[in-house]
């Protein structure tokens, strides 16, 4: 069974990849413009790592694209290092978002010297099944396929994992849940489950927001579970830029005296690509 899944895993996630390589050829050329079409940024979106982990159930616009950047530094008594993500997404398709990100940067493990290199490059498929209702909550699913790294911190093999992402609205304040499961060799420690909670809430009118999230990787085989708690904001600072700011701490390393503190920052920026967009840029509006 276990043949068979790695099997599963090398055919699917070579095909991931390829299928939003895309992203990497038209992303970069048409973030740099100065006058993005159509396009604009949500500063409220739960997005991965962005400041927190855990996510909400709402794909990016159709036919809209993202570039994302973010480094996320540990401090304390533990490991310390600096990680650093770029990532570039798309509404390719109605309700759903692919994208690719690279994952890499230096850390520090106790007691051993500094090691650098790429965590990973990876790809993602985020399907939104439905929209919320006032029954229901929104709801979503998520593939990711990543390669083996290059350098010290790199996997070794590749990794496939699937999660199941609901958000739900109580007022202004909305409520996120995540579930998966994510598959990886026994060099990289092996498969889990994975398991999030968490929130957010828009403050006032400086389009700004606070997120916070509970957040655990538990090992299928032995192992102690490793959770993360975080908090965050996302400010907007034009139609189309969001800046991020959030504090984290691996709760589980508390107990050996490791008071580890991560602090992450990052940037997102939305924008357009002419003769691309579903919707053209509107007119001067009248009103009689």
């Amino acid at each position: 069974m276990r043949a068979a899944g790695w099997g599963i895993v090398r055919r699917v996630a070579p095909a991931l990849i390829r299928g939003v390589a895309v992203t990497m050829v038209l992303g970069p050329g048409a973030a740099a413009l100065p006058a993005p079409a159509a396009a604009q940024e949500d500063f409220r979106a739960a997005e991965l790592d962005r400041p927190t982990r855990v996510e909400d159930a709402y794909p990016i616009k159709f036919r809209e694209w993202e570039f994302q950047g973010g480094l996320r530094g540990s401090l304390g008594e533990g490991d310390r290092g600096l990680l650093g993500l770029i990532e570039f997404k798309t509404g390719l398709f109605r309700n759903g978002q692919m994208g690719i990100e690279i994952e890499g940067g230096v850390e520090r493990p106790s007691g051993d010297g500094t090691g650098g290199g790429i965590e990973s490059a990876s790809a993602h498929l985020l399907y939104g099944l439905a929209r919320e209702t006032v029954s229901l909550p929104g709801m979503a699913v998520r593939l990711d396929a990543s390669t083996p790294g290059a350098g010290a911190i790199g996997h070794d093999d590749w990794q496939l994992g699937v999660t199941g992402i609901a958000t739900r609205s109580l007022g202004r304040l909305r409520l996120h849940g995540n579930g998966g499961y994510r598959s990886a060799g026994e060099a990289d420690g092996g498969d889990y489950w994975r398991l999030g909670l968490g929130a957010d809430y828009p403050l006032g009118l400086f389009s700004r927001a606070i997120l916070a999230d509970l957040y655990v990787e538990a090992p299928v085989s032995a192992g102690r579970a490793r959770v993360w708690a975080e908090i965050g904001t996302r400010l907007q600072v034009s139609n189309w830029s969001v800046l991020d700011l959030g504090l984290a701490t691996r709760l589980d390393e508390w107990d050996e005296g490791n008071a580890n503190i991560e602090i992450v920052v990052g940037v997102s920026r939305a924008f357009g690509i002419p003769g691309l967009m579903r919707v053209p840029p509107y007119g001067d509006p009248t009103i009689p």
